[in-house]
């Protein structure tokens, strides 16, 4: 299988471009059909800057409806629209392994 027959396009595309963007960070798993970050903190960055640039998108696309910049207003209604999608698509398309003593973490 592979990431491409594994979800919908626009999630495969955008899987594709994350790994690009972390190259050396992240992996795809075909066994668990999950992006895997190397460390905890790679994750987290992932997450939180992948989260602030849909913010920001959020943010863009209602200032151009409302004719004026929202400021940071759209963003906590982004918090309130979206974030529980945002992260419950993090944990079905991403993980981190901990490695330990059984396993080392896969770089690459």
């Amino acid at each position: 299988m592979s990431m491409q027959q594994d979800f919908d396009a626009v999630t495969a595309e955008s899987l594709q471009q994350e790994l690009e963007r972390f190259v050396g960070l992240c992996w795809y798993d075909d066994r668990r059909k999950k992006v895997v970050y190397r460390s905890e903190s790679d994750a987290l960055n992932a997450y939180m800057t992948l989260q602030r640039e849909e913010m920001e998108r959020h943010k863009w696309i209602e200032s151009e409806k409302a004719h004026h910049d929202l400021m940071d207003g759209s963003l906590s209604d982004w918090v309130r629209r979206h974030s529980i999608a945002f992260s419950t698509y993090w944990k079905k398309t991403h993980l981190y392994i901990r490695p330990g003593p059984w396993r080392s973490a896969k770089v690459g």
